[in-house]
Order: structure tokens, then C-alpha cells, then sequence
């Protein structure tokens, strides 16, 4: 009886090992799936982040200055640091970004941002910013964005050949892309008016563009140099005696004030009006190609590119003009001088509509006395 009572315990206690055994084998074989699965999980997170790439190995500070805080300025600063991210540039740059819209502050800012003595390159967006920056600095690299003739006022020696520590890209109206719309949207025109203030250089100088590219693509092109509202008018006379087929005006300061004069003109005529800037579409213009600001920034950091990476001089690098443009025509002005677009052209334009207001709120109806004494 106790030789089997003696037994039967020794396999209970045999048992209980075993079951000790088993258990620490399932756990440890549990806790290390768990280490697995966390290690395949971080891997699978490591795999799934964003990498940061980059072509080079330097690393250099830009200084980005803006002035304007419009639209136009937000998007040469919006493409200018996308097309360096796309390019996997980027990573390789330490970007300080000042916006500024007052003068003389903003000349303050370059100012301090020039005498850390840690800035490589400067892109400086607008004419003040890119102008005080040249007077500023002759040795820093600058490229700008959205300066209209820097030619004109001394920011480069020619566009061509730059000559100095200074190039960039230009916001010019795109008069060539302007004139090149009349082909697209009225490919049976054959004659253009030009109206342009005489007193703007500006606008002279966009008029003398714009005639020089109609010629190119085979219009026929009168220039009209405005002076007052005389010269106005007598221009206006000639194109009706003339049968002009479509009047270009320029951004004209003189012309924009007085654009009542030329629309209702148009319109009694049916002579489609190409303008040059979006506020005169609104205002009853056919059509007018307006600049892509991003593109702008875009072209831009490709000089950067090519002055802190490729070690380019500015002098070198010519002042880049043309641009990605968007051709808008608007839509009221087209259906009511009845004219049929080709269908070729319609994938090259974007029709422009008058935003619509929203419906006003109902007010709220008032109580009357006795409602407002409950």
C-alpha cells in the first residue's frame, strides 16, 4: 500500500514538471512571436514613412524674401519650394522664409538676414524685395521671381547676359502667349488693333511686343498710341472705318480707366476685345492668357539648383520670359458676340464665368410685442 502510494506521487510530481516545462515553452515561444510581430510591424512603418531624398551632399541657406501678400506672391513661393522638394532638393537646403509687406521693414529683414554672414543664395519675390536685395548685396547669389522688366529697371544688365551676381524669372505680361490666343480662338482673323497709353512704358512696350508676334503668326497689326481720351475716341473711329477684326489692349493703367469707353464700343461693333490681365475679362473682355505665379517659382528653383549644385554665375543664366500660361475666355462675352471656338481649341482654354453670390440668408423674423413680452 505505500510502495503504491509512493509511486503514484512521484508520477503526479512528474507530471507537474512536464506541465512546468510545457508552459514555459508555450510562453517563451508566445513572447517571441510577440517580438517578431512588433519587429515586423516597425519594419513595415519604416517602409511606409515618407523618405527624404536628396541629389547632393552640400547643404547651403537660402533666404526667401517675399513682398506682396496676394495670391500671385504665395504661389512663387508655394511652386518654388515644391519644385525643390519634387527635384529632391529640398533636404539638402536650410530655407528661411521672410514675408513682409512693408518697405522699409522688409529692408530691414534682408538687411539682417544679409549680415549673418550664413546666407548662400537669396530668392527674393517682387520688384522691392529683388531691388533692395541687389543694392544690398553684389556678392550673394540672387534669383528673383515676378519682377516685370528687370531690364527696364536696372535689376540685370540685359536678359541675355545678366552680367552681375543677379537673374531670375519675369512675371512680363505674356503678351506673346496673348496675341498667340487671337490664332487659337479666331483662327479666320486676319487684322489686330493695338491700343496702348503713350506716356506708359510699360504698356509701349507690351503694344510693341504684341505686334511684333502678330506679324509672326501672320496678323495683320495697327498700333494706336494713346495720349488722352481724343486720341481715344479717333482711334476707336479708325478701327470701325477699318473693319479691324479684334482690338488688343495691354495692362495699361490709362487704357483700364477708361474701359467702359472701349468695351461698349466692342460690343456695338462685335469686335472681340483680348486683354491683358483677368480684371479686364471680368470686366467684358473676350480673352486674355494669365500667368502661372507657380510656374514662376518653379523655374525659379531650377536656377538655384543650377547656381548652388551646378555652380553656374548668374551672369550666365539668362532671365527666363516665357511662361505656363492659362488662356481664359469669358464665356458670357463669347455667347453674346456669338462666336464659335474651334473645337481643336477648346482643351487649350478655360472658360471664365462671373462667380456667382450666394443666396442672402432670410432675416429673421421679429417678434412681435406681445411674443417678446411671453
Amino acid at each position: 500500500m505505500k510502495k503504491n502510494l509512493v509511486i503514484a506521487l512521484s508520477v503526479i510530481m512528474i507530471i507537474a514538471v512536464i506541465g512546468v516545462v510545457v508552459f514555459s515553452i508555450v510562453l517563451a515561444m508566445n513572447k517571441q512571436k510577440n517580438i517578431d510581430t512588433a519587429i515586423s510591424t516597425n519594419d513595415q512603418a519604416a517602409a511606409s514613412a515618407p523618405v527624404i531624398e536628396t541629389r547632393y551632399d552640400e547643404h547651403y541657406k537660402v533666404g526667401v524674401i517675399q513682398t506682396g501678400l496676394g495670391s500671385a506672391s504665395k504661389d512663387c513661393y508655394g511652386g518654388f519650394m515644391m519644385e525643390l522638394d519634387e527635384n529632391g532638393v529640398l533636404a539638402s537646403l536650410d530655407v528661411e522664409y521672410i514675408v513682409e509687406d512693408n518697405e522699409e521693414l522688409c529692408r530691414t529683414k534682408i538687411k539682417e538676414l544679409i549680415a549673418g554672414g550664413d546666407i548662400d543664395l537669396l530668392y527674393t519675390i517682387g520688384r522691392f524685395a529683388s531691388e533692395t536685395a541687389a543694392e544690398l548685396t553684389k556678392d550673394i547669389p540672387i534669383v528673383f521671381g515676378a519682377v516685370n522688366s528687370p531690364d527696364e529697371v536696372g535689376l540685370v544688365e540685359s536678359n541675355e547676359a545678366p552680367g552681375g551676381n543677379v537673374t531670375g524669372v519675369s512675371s512680363y505680361t505674356p503678351c506673346f502667349e496673348q496675341i498667340d490666343l487671337i490664332h487659337t480662338i479666331l483662327p479666320k482673323a486676319k487684322t489686330v488693333a493695338a491700343l496702348y497709353s503713350a506716356t506708359d512704358q510699360d504698356a509701349v512696350l507690351q503694344g510693341i511686343i504684341a505686334a511684333r508676334e502678330a506679324k509672326n503668326i501672320g496678323l495683320d497689326c495697327t498700333q494706336y498710341t494713346i495720349e488722352d481720351k481724343a486720341a481715344l475716341e479717333s482711334a476707336l473711329k479708325k478701327i470701325k472705318e477699318n473693319k479691324t477684326e479684334v482690338i488688343y489692349i495691354p495692362v495699361d493703367k490709362f487704357l483700364s480707366s477708361n474701359i467702359a469707353t472701349i468695351l461698349d464700343f466692342a460690343n456695338e461693333n462685335s469686335i472681340p476685345v483680348i486683354c491683358g490681365d483677368e480684371a479686364t475679362l471680368a470686366q467684358g473682355a473676350l480673352g486674355t492668357s494669365v500667368i502661372n505665379y507657380e510656374s514662376i517659382g518653379r523655374k525659379a528653383a531650377g536656377m538655384v539648383e543650377a547656381i548652388l549644385f551646378e555652380k553656374k554665375a548668374p551672369a550666365t543664366l539668362s532671365v527666363m520670359y516665357k511662361h505656363d500660361c492659362t488662356n481664359m475666355v469669358n464665356k458670357a462675352v463669347r455667347d453674346k458676340l456669338k462666336i464659335e471656338i474651334p473645337a481643336t481649341a477648346l482643351g487649350e482654354i478655360e472658360l471664365w464665368e462671373a462667380p456667382t453670390e450666394p443666396p442672402a440668408s432670410p432675416a429673421p423674423e421679429k417678434k412681435s410685442a406681445e411674443t417678446k413680452a411671453e
